[in-house]
């Protein structure tokens, strides 16, 4: 019958890194080992794996599963299994009650070498963030007996990366749950509360405008009456003028000529005056 690595013989496997590399002893708790989130991850808006380390302050703010979204992820640690040696995977209760379904196989055969893949499917209507090295899957060891031992394939190929059958469809992948819909409408009301509420500022601006537009028009037509009446007013005063100076000219005109005829008639009645008076008499 199997029997089961716990307590300090699990610790003393993660510390000596025998059949678990690079693991924790921290996460070695009684009877099980939890596997940590690798930063490798992924996604399918991402389009490709991708390393949440390298990543910009932009695109972590992706690095979460969306409601209805299944996101592959890998462990941190490794595996390298004896041929005598099987693992039982169980999900987190944590990640169960956060509404994230584990996806994959929960049975690891003998001899097996790599890292652990698994799916990640949100069915809550909330997104899940994803943080490296957070606490992923638990896993069981069990020795087998004699009698349990068999001719166990080995692979000369282990998995530490995301096969490409997989990158391809994840390439092609969207999420069609009814809480991705739902999650998807509710950001597109959003968007559309805001458009609205632009459109209506533009309408009031334009409105605002139009009348600004007509007021200043009817300053232009005030203006505009103002100043032909201006002109009008000039031009009548330039006419009344114009007459008066001809009316001057014309009097100028009779004085000038009335001047000469007093002449004409004073002057020789004085000159016999002064004659008639001093005696002055002609050379």
């Amino acid at each position: 019958m199997a029997k089961a690595i716990t307590g300090d013989q699990l610790r003393k496997a993660v510390e000596d890194q025998t059949f678990i590399k690079g693991g924790d002893v921290a996460s070695a708790e009684g009877v099980k080992y939890d596997f940590r989130l690798s930063p490798r991850m992924l996604k399918a808006k991402f389009g490709r794996p991708v390393n949440a380390s390298h990543l910009t302050e932009v695109e972590m703010r992706d690095l979460e599963i969306e409601p209805g979204e299944v996101v592959f992820v890998l462990s941190e640690e490794r595996l390298e299994l004896p041929s005598n040696m099987v693992a039982h995977l169980s999900p987190k209760r944590k990640l169960s009650h956060a509404g994230v379904l584990t996806l994959g196989g929960f049975m690891i055969d003998p001899n097996y070498r790599g890292r652990l893949l698994v799916g990640l499917f949100n069915l809550s209507a909330t997104p899940f963030p994803l943080i490296p090295l957070k606490k992923l899957i638990a896993a069981i060891f069990y020795v087998l007996d004699d009698e349990e031992l068999g001719e166990f394939p080995k692979s000369d190929e282990s998995l530490d990366d995301f096969p490409d059958e997989l990158i391809q469809v994840m390439r092609k992948y969207e999420p069609m749950a009814v809480q991705s819909v739902s999650h998807q409408v509710d950001k597109l009301t959003e968007e559309l509360r805001a458009l609205k509420s632009d459109i209506r500022s533009h309408e009031d601006w334009y409105k605002r405008f139009e009348t600004s537009l007509e007021h200043q028009q009817k300053q232009i037509e005030n203006l505009v009456a103002g100043l032909q009446t201006e002109k009008d007013v000039r031009q009548k005063g330039e006419d009344t003028l114009t007459q008066a100076v001809q009316s001057i000219d014309r009097k100028l005109w009779w004085l000038r000529g009335a001047a000469w005829v007093v002449i004409a008639i004073v002057i020789p009645l004085l000159i016999a005056w002064l004659v008639k008076t001093f005696g002055f008499t002609k050379p």
